[in-house]
């Protein structure tokens, strides 16, 4: 028996003045409601009834106890809706995640999910910066990167090629065969949150990191991608991004021989032993749909 269902058997006894009306009333025997109120009576050190051989009536401080106690019932049971709510699948997921994953592989998808929890709202905060669940009261976050953070519980989704790609206007302007080690009239764009501090940018590969002047450093995928496309530079992206942009021929993989940098995929959540069914749906069927989709990629 918990708390609440102790406090309403005490609002009962103080109402009907029996201890043996009230076990009648809810079918339990009389000394499950004498250890109800003596439960109480030991945890508050408060004597909450004179008791005689006829009747039960309330201490004085018995009166204000049952006046602060209706007061509690009363809020509980309007915290039963989000009993209600869970129930009937009714609530909100706030996820975030990287922009594109967002716009390439959940939102086109999500009449999927819908079909089974169409009273479920959906909140996506898609960023190229990191999300940050305390902050944003996220339900969970979608990264793509190491995660550094040891506080927050990791799922992992896949481990990603990251991909080096130039345009065909890039590559065409090249006076000879482009080689990782002759890189000395390459540029690569540079990519970064936080200001570059140095006149160089990296290359990563699996075995290797090569350095390489930028001329110019944005802040987000999408201008990343556009600089690309017009020919300012080399860059470095996960395969899911770069596999439509190849096969359209709008960009090239260069540097195939050398084997590439595999990146984590993760969802990342805060501790939480509970959540409802449709959050605990939404997890496995988007991890279901990603994982199909990278491993396309491979």
């Amino acid at each position: 028996m918990d708390k609440i269902e102790r406090f309403k058997i005490f609002c009962l006894v103080a109402e009907k003045h029996s201890f043996a009306q009230v076990a009648k009333e809810l079918d339990l025997p009389r000394s499950t409601i004498t250890y109800a109120i003596q439960a109480l009576e030991k945890e508050y050190e408060i004597l909450l009834f004179n008791r005689t051989t006829r009747k039960v009536n309330l201490t004085n401080d018995g009166m204000q106890f049952f006046l602060e106690v209706k007061h509690l019932i009363l809020q509980s049971e309007t915290l039963d809706h989000f009993k209600l709510k869970n129930r009937e699948h009714i609530g909100k997921i706030k996820i975030g995640l990287p922009l594109r994953i967002a716009t390439q592989y959940l939102i086109p998808y999500l009449n999927e999910f819908y079909e089974k929890y169409p009273n479920v709202k959906i909140s996506i905060y898609s960023h190229d910066h990191y999300s940050d669940l305390i902050e944003q009261r996220l339900d969970c976050v979608v990264r793509v990167g190491r995660v550094e953070d040891e506080n927050l519980i990791v799922r992992p989704i896949a481990n990603v090629d990251l991909y080096t790609l130039a345009s065909p206007d890039y590559l065409n302007r090249l006076q000879q065969p482009l080689r990782l080690t002759h890189l000395q009239e390459h540029f690569l764009i540079g990519y970064q949150i936080k200001n570059l501090d140095t006149d160089f940018e990296r290359l990563y590969f699996k075995n290797i990191q090569v350095n390489l002047p930028y001329k110019l450093c944005v802040e987000d995928t999408e201008s990343y991608l556009h600089a690309a496309l017009q020919g300012l530079g080399i860059i470095q992206i996960p395969a899911f991004d770069a596999v439509p942009f190849i096969a359209q021929n709008k960009l090239i993989r260069i540097f195939e021989d050398e084997p590439c940098l595999k990146i984590p995929v993760n969802f990342l959540f805060l501790e939480r032993k509970y959540r409802p069914a449709y959050f605990q749906f939404f997890i496995e069927w988007l991890e279901s749909l990603l994982k199909n989709k990278l491993s396309k990629m491979f």
